[in-house]
Parts: structure tokens; C-alpha cells; sequence
């Protein structure tokens, strides 16, 4: 059990590492997104145009650092996923394999409520804001493999 939680703590840091460098990247791209950038689709489509947080979210380069650093966490049973909700980014970190659901929530609370790993998340959202500046939060979410939410938290 004391092997869990510390590989729990170890992957919340490494997340936070992975999350800071990911939005680091995003903001020393350098692109702006444009407003007619937004609207890639035609006039006929009835698709709604991405918003300019989901066309960053969306991007090829960002996505592809996404990968990467999920599949450093895939031998440890969690699958990472980054997308935009309305105006907030939203890190998923997806549970593949069982896990004790009332201790890992106890221990993922206590780290997201941790003063690190809140600094940490408050520079990616300032990152993000830097380059949409509608983004109004970072929220990360803990969800075991069947979809429920195990911690979660919401960073403004």
C-alpha cells in the first residue's frame, strides 16, 4: 500500500513537471490565434467553430506533448488527456488499472489541495491566459477505469 501512494505522490509531481512544460511550450509557440483562424470550417457546416482555448488544446504540437507525457505514466496504469470545457483546460488523469478508490481519493485531495501543487497549476493557468485570455481555470480531475470521478479540483 505505501508503494501506491507513493507512486501517487511521484505521478501528481511528475503531472505537474509534465503541465508546466506543456503549457510552457504552448506559450513560447509564439502563434496568435486570429478570429478567422477559428472558423476553419465552411459557411455550409453546421459544426460549431472551436473557440480559441480548443483550438490551442487541439493543436498537433500540443496534443503530441500530451502523448508523450502520458505514455511515461502508462506502465503505472493512468492515461493522460488535456481538453478544453467552455472556458477552462481540463487535465484527465484516467485510472487503467483498479485502484483503492477511498484511499487514493484521501491522497489525491491532500495533493490537490497541496500549497506545490497549487503554485505549480497557477503557472500553467497563467500560461494559458497568456495566450487565450478567456481561460478562466485549469481543473484537474482524477477518474478511476470506470469513468467516476475519484478527486478533482478546480483552480481559478
Amino acid at each position: 500500500m505505501m508503494k501506491t501512494g507513493l507512486s501517487m505522490r511521484l505521478f501528481a509531481a511528475l503531472l505537474c513537471a509534465g503541465i508546466c512544460i506543456g503549457a510552457a511550450s504552448c506559450e513560447k509557440k509564439g502563434d496568435t490565434v486570429t478570429p478567422s483562424d477559428l472558423n476553419t470550417t465552411s459557411s455550409q457546416s453546421t459544426e460549431k467553430p472551436l473557440s480559441e482555448l480548443e483550438t490551442l488544446v487541439q493543436d498537433d504540437e500540443f496534443q503530441e506533448q500530451v502523448k508523450a507525457l502520458s505514455q511515461t505514466y502508462e506502465s503505472k496504469g493512468i492515461k493522460l488527456e488535456v481538453v478544453a470545457e467552455v472556458d477552462s483546460i481540463v487535465y484527465k488523469c484516467i485510472y487503467t488499472v483498479k485502484v483503492d478508490e477511498n484511499k487514493s481519493k484521501e491522497e489525491l485531495a491532500e495533493h490537490l489541495e497541496s500549497k506545490a501543487f497549487e503554485t505549480s497549476i497557477d503557472s500553467v493557468l497563467r500560461s494559458f491566459k497568456a495566450q487565450v485570455p478567456q481561460t478562466r481555470s485549469v481543473i484537474v480531475r482524477y477518474i478511476d477505469m470506470d469513468g467516476n470521478i475519484i478527486a478533482s479540483k478546480e483552480y481559478k
